[in-house]
């Protein structure tokens, strides 16, 4: 889905959009600053401009694609846009001949040749436009809408209690969002799963290993989901539109596919905006030099973990 880089102009236009198609919104620019791009840049494990140049101006649209990215679009779906996802995506049958259509040519096709021909255009041409997911995969991300959808969420002390699947009634999808930074003047952007100007309530779906608090806690650590909340509540909050409620909504999967609701606490929000804060200066320093170093520019000093520390044991 993701486009390499577009030079800087057009500047691309400003405010909240409900409806922008998704190969707009992940046109890759070193100018913009997004989430995903942002953790690229700079993060703990290898983070670094250098990454960061490459990823937005070089990488192959198809490098950082997945399974487990493909699967997460999948299971985005099947919540945010169920009445699409049986016109998107199909299950391959078990019993599918091997793929033999490369000796569509030859001189010498055998019968069990043009018989993988023919089963396979004809099943292209029955789902033109699907993408296919194994019956385990379907069946998953199935299971984990539907959880999500019985989710129960409660707004402002319980003052409004809702099941998520009711909220999702209430909330545009997909929403996008673009603005400049007013620290370093850089143009930024975001797309959140779930947006409700009435509630204040903006939340982002993830799909998760264990969505308890001690193991998706370290998952928010992990993958910076604090530096995405970070960066999804200023943009709201530029665009005129702060949000009240940020939730990060995982599922689990593996059955019985079990869904939460978590925000960010106060300790957590003010080490992501930090974390935002040091990523969106050193994007300026690269675009102001147009240098886009490594991990090191010098001899740097490095030492060990802290495990590596431990006591020694004598024999």
């Amino acid at each position: 889905m993701n486009a390499l880089a577009k030079p800087a102009d057009p500047v691309e236009p400003i405010g909240i959009f409900p409806n922008e198609p998704a190969e707009t919104y992940y046109v890759r620019r070193l100018d913009v600053a997004s989430a995903s791009g942002l953790s690229v840049l700079d993060n703990d494990e290898d983070g670094c401009p250098a990454r960061y140049h490459y990823y937005m101006t070089e990488a192959a649209e198809d490098e950082d694609d997945n399974a487990a990215k493909d699967f997460g679009k999948a299971f985005h779906m099947a919540f945010l846009e169920p009445d699409r996802f049986d016109d998107a995506y199909a299950v391959m049958p078990a019993d599918a001949p091997r793929d033999l259509r490369r000796y569509r040519e030859s001189k010498t096709r055998s019968a069990t040749t043009l018989a993988s021909i023919d089963w396979w255009d004809a099943f292209e041409a029955n789902n033109a436009g699907k993408l296919f997911l194994t019956a385990n995969d379907m069946d998953m991300a199935r299971g984990m809408a539907s959880s999500m959808r019985r989710l129960p969420i409660e707004f402002d002390g319980g003052k409004l209690k809702i099941l998520a699947g009711e909220l999702l009634e209430l909330c545009q999808t997909e929403v996008t969002v673009r603005w400049i930074d007013p620290d370093t003047g850089i143009l930024c952007k975001l797309r959140a799963d779930l947006w409700c100007e009435e509630l204040a309530f903006a939340g982002d779906l993830k799909s998760a290993r264990s969505a308890s608090l001690s193991a998706f806690g370290r998952a928010i650590n992990a993958r910076r989901y604090h530096v995405a909340h970070a960066h999804y509540c200023e943009g709201f909050r530029v665009a005129g539109k702060p949000v009240s409620h940020f939730a990060l909504l995982p599922v689990e999967k593996a059955k019985p596919y079990i869904a939460a609701s978590w925000r960010v606490d106060a300790v957590s929000e003010e080490r992501g905006w930090a974390l935002r804060q040091r990523a969106m200066r050193r994007l300026q320093r690269c675009l102001q030099t147009n240098e886009w170093p490594g991990y090191t520019r010098s001899i740097e000093p490095i030492g060990i973990p802290a495990f590596g520390h431990y006591d020694i044991r004598e024999d």
